[in-house]
């Protein structure tokens, strides 16, 4: 339902993209949330609204979920919070923590709260961005990006007064 409210937005033509997930949720030790895999399958690689820019399976390796993953594990701490991500840290199987998903522009961040023992339909999305504080929201990847994109009241996160005719560009 909100993905195909978001390609309405968007004037998105879906792509129907087929993504082997299966080597991406291996190496993450963890599912990911369906609704960000089908988001991920009807526009692949691309930004919306010149701002957010949803990481997927990228050939490139620019824009790779698994690469930007592994990058924010390999620089952080192995035990306690990263003082980057305090009072969190990246996700490790076995343990709570994050795992990024996109970024916007303004150097905006977004993360699932991942935890093994939740459905990862039921992960909070966790933003952090300068000079926001970190914001934890209990809603779907599609609904949050939709909100983003379409929803002026959905402080502190929407760019719909900027940008009131989102969009999206793919990167191929």
């Amino acid at each position: 339902m909100w993905i195909e409210r978001i390609a309405e937005a968007t004037h998105w033509e879906p792509r129907r993209l087929d993504i082997s997930w299966n080597s991406v949720e291996e190496d993450l030790g963890t599912a990911l949330p369906g609704d960000y895999k089908e988001l991920a399958e009807t526009f692949g690689k691309g930004e919306f609204s010149e701002f957010l820019r949803v990481f997927t399976v990228d050939a490139t390796r620019q824009f790779d979920l698994l690469r930007i993953w592994k990058r924010f594990l390999d620089d952080g701490p192995e035990n306690g919070p990263d003082p980057a991500f305090k009072p969190y840290r990246m996700y490790r199987p076995g343990e709570r923590g994050l795992i990024p998903w996109a970024f916007g522009e303004m150097k905006c961040s977004y993360f699932w709260l991942a935890s093994d023992d939740v459905d990862p339909a039921n992960w909070p999305v966790v933003t952090q961005g300068d000079p926001y504080p970190w914001h934890e929201v209990n809603m779907s990847t599609s609904e949050f990006v939709y909100r983003v994109l379409t929803d002026p009241e959905f402080e502190p996160f929407s760019i719909a007064r900027l940008f009131p005719q989102p969009d999206f560009y793919p990167m191929d």
